[in-house]
């Protein structure tokens, strides 16, 4: 059986995958910033640095898989560069500071980004241009920090996923040529906590309303464990000829609303 680790393991999508693997007979290292194997915060450098330590130091010998899950929306408790330090800096140094460990086990690695990517919110402000061609974490932290966090909103959010994704778009052939495997996996609306207040379809107070065809008449948006299978399959032996692809398990919804799009 395969050595994993994954972050936001502790709830939602992450916890139901960690029970996933560890059904599968395989050890499972879970990351959070509280109630995990280790707890520590990927929207910190010092944050980063312990993980990426902490992870050498128990898999020595190599990681199966990597499953980078920890993402946080624009909540009133946060500071709009808290955002873009978990979802886009933390999760790209995450997955960099343990590429070693998966090429010595020719693994497999799987960001978790969004189903958002599907209907991008034109009109507001977007970074995703300045996340993957400046990269300089200071002065865009700086930046989104000045804007009115009334107007950028989910767009924050969106831009941070929009860049994970055309991050591993942009590594995916150079680290399958090192044997490593990596993918973005994009789900649609799921019963988690993230957006600080419960998803239900066409729903006033969450803003809802995106088709969701597999669930069709069933009220209720997707269930972590229906997003949770598709992220431990994406770092099995099995998924070993899928690279550089962003996967929607969203119902259904990017297919709706870009009909027309096959590729």
């Amino acid at each position: 059986m395969g050595m994993y680790a994954i972050t936001g393991g502790s709830k939602g999508i992450g916890e139901k995958t960690v029970e996933i693997l560890k059904d599968q007979g395989h050890e499972v290292i879970c990351i959070a910033r509280e109630n995990a194997d280790i707890n520590a915060d990927i929207g910190t450098k010092e944050g980063r640095k312990l993980i990426i330590d902490k992870v050498h130091e128990i898999c020595s010998d190599g990681l199966d898989g990597l499953i980078c899950n920890a993402g946080v929306a624009l909540l009133p408790k946060y500071e709009s560069s808290y955002v873009v330090s978990v979802n886009y800096f933390g999760t790209v140094a995450i997955a960099e500071g343990l590429h070693d460990l998966l090429k010595m086990k020719s693994g497999n690695c799987t960001i978790t980004v969004s189903g958002s990517l599907a209907y991008p919110l034109n009109g507001k402000y977007f970074i995703d241009g300045l996340l993957n061609n400046c990269g300089d974490e200071e002065r865009i932290c700086r930046l989104v920090n000045s804007l009115d966090r009334n107007v950028i909103g989910m767009a924050l959010y969106v831009s941070t996923k929009i860049a994970l994704a055309r991050w591993v778009r942009r590594v995916s052939a150079s680290w399958a040529a090192g044997g490593v495997t990596i993918n973005a996996l994009a789900p649609g609306p799921v019963d988690t906590t993230i957006m600080g207040v419960k998803m239900v379809p066409n729903n006033e107070n969450t803003g809802f309303f995106q088709p969701l065809p597999v669930l069709n008449g069933k009220n209720r948006v997707i269930d972590p464990i229906e997003v949770a299978h598709t992220l431990a399959f994406l770092v099995s032996p099995g998924a070993k000829c899928i690279n550089g692809s962003i996967v929607f398990c969203d119902a259904g919804t990017e297919a709706v609303l870009n009909t027309e799009k096959f590729y």
